[in-house]
């Protein structure tokens, strides 16, 4: 071989590099910065996936978990960018739209089934609580008032024919619940797994109203959020997060231990807690009619002044 031909080849090699390196750079310099506000909770664990599995990379998203339990100051922190996307109650999300926050739904999270038995209320082992009627003139403590585990509980007293304004609703953190119990500061708690195992462990919890099964069914839950603002802005980041999310559904559903593994590292659970628990139904799909079904029971609360549409939380 010549000495020229073997300079040609060199030099393409070099190209070809270099056009590797800036096709990379590219890539890197594309990635959106994403900061997505979860609470600890297992349903929560779908952006986690796509974080270790590099499902948000692929699709030039750069994201960063940041856990907030509780989640009562996530809509604010969407607004004043703080936070880029964060998982919202569906119900929290039509009251601070209500409110004049203009926040959209990114991404569904999960569908909630009659069939659901990982959330209710757990009555206090010495409260005396056996039925609904039961509840009347004590008090529940309960993760956020005005959230979807309060209204969910209300609606259900409402259907068994209960008034909920005779039950003292007492405000809390997912963790703080078993302790109120315990301590008999609350007669039951309103919580969901793991929170809601530990609150019914022997001396602590008495009889499970597993309250699922007497509300709508296909109730989404929750959603990913984010401001509109963001959500116009940064178009292909906002689709893309919703196929990173729709990869994600399909690992959990193929590789539990692994997901909940995955989840364990953000929470910095125990693997002896970890193996106990168990994860509703993960579903990035939500439509303004499942929505709907919150507006209903929030309307009949009086929850709601200035709310137009379900249609309205849905980006064009």
């Amino acid at each position: 071989m010549s000495m020229r031909n073997t300079l040609s080849i060199l030099s393409r090699a070099a190209l070809a590099v270099i056009a590797v390196q800036f096709a990379l750079a590219s890539i890197a310099a594309a990635q959106t910065k994403v900061t997505i506000g979860v609470p600890p909770v297992p349903e929560f664990v779908l952006p986690m996936i796509a974080v270790e599995k590099g499902y948000f990379k692929d699709q030039g998203i750069e994201a960063t978990i940041r856990i907030i339990p509780g989640g009562q100051s996530m809509p604010a922190a969407l607004q004043s960018d703080s936070l880029q996307v964060a998982a919202l109650s569906t119900a929290s999300l039509i009251q601070v739209t209500d409110s004049g926050l203009d926040l959209v739904v990114v991404s569904g999270g999960a569908i909630a089934s009659v069939d659901d038995t990982n959330y209710g209320i757990v009555a206090g082992a010495n409260s005396g609580i056996e039925k609904p009627e039961d509840f009347i003139g004590k008090k529940i403590g309960t993760p956020g008032l005005g959230t979807f585990f309060h209204i969910m509980a209300r609606e259900w007293f409402r259907r068994k024919g209960v008034d909920w304004r005779k039950i003292t609703f007492v405000e809390s953190t997912f963790p703080q619940l078993a302790d109120l119990l315990k301590a008999r500061t609350v007669d039951a708690v309103l919580s969901t797994n793991p929170f809601l195992q530990r609150a019914a462990a022997p001396g602590i919890g008495g009889k499970v109203f597993h309250i699922a099964a007497d509300l709508p069914d296909r109730l989404p839950p929750f959603v990913y959020a984010s401001s509109r603002a963001w959500a116009d802005a940064h178009r292909q980041a906002a689709t893309g997060f919703k196929l990173a999310m729709d990869k994600a559904v399909a690992f959990e559903q193929g590789d539990l231990p692994a997901t909940l593994e995955i989840f364990g590292k953000y929470v910095k659970m125990p693997p002896e807690v970890l193996k106990t628990l168990t994860i509703n139904k993960l579903d990035t799909n939500v439509t303004p009619q499942q929505v709907q079904l919150w507006v209903d029971m929030m309307e009949k609360q009086d929850m709601l002044r200035n709310f137009k549409s379900p249609d309205a939380l849905f980006r064009k």
